[in-house]
């Protein structure tokens, strides 16, 4: 089953390593640097999963996850991808935001690579 991933991360590195992991695996991947980049893609694109960092500078990736909740018309799976643990994110936000903004997972980086596509197909599934 090949999905239209969009991966938002502004760090080149990591976004080209996902990138290249998850177009192995036959994903079609489209990438984004920033918050106004990854909103004009989906404009263009129909995306099944965003992989979205937290920290970015401008907009964060939880303000980003917001904006794109705020569009009814499109319902896209969100998975955060961060160096922030879940429980600092949790007590900074509430145990409660996550299922709120309906995120799909939470990956800690640095993450194993094996362990994120299964989390990916997991999602995807």
């Amino acid at each position: 089953m090949c999905s239209k991933i969009m991966i938002v991360d502004d760090e080149e590195d990591a976004l080209k390593l996902i990138k290249t992991l998850l177009e192995k695996e036959g994903h079609d991947v489209v990438t984004a640097f920033s918050a106004p980049e990854c909103l004009e893609k989906l404009k263009e694109d129909e995306i099944d999963l965003i992989l979205l960092d937290i920290l970015m500078p401008d907009t964060n990736g939880r303000d980003l996850c917001i904006k794109i909740r705020g569009k009814k018309h499109y319902p896209v799976k969100i998975a955060y991808m961060s160096v922030i643990e879940l429980s600092e994110y949790q007590k900074k936000y509430g145990k409660e935001e996550l299922r709120r903004l309906n995120i799909s997972d939470y990956i800690t980086k640095p993450f194993d690579n094996k362990d994120l596509i299964k989390r990916i197909e997991s999602i995807l599934s």
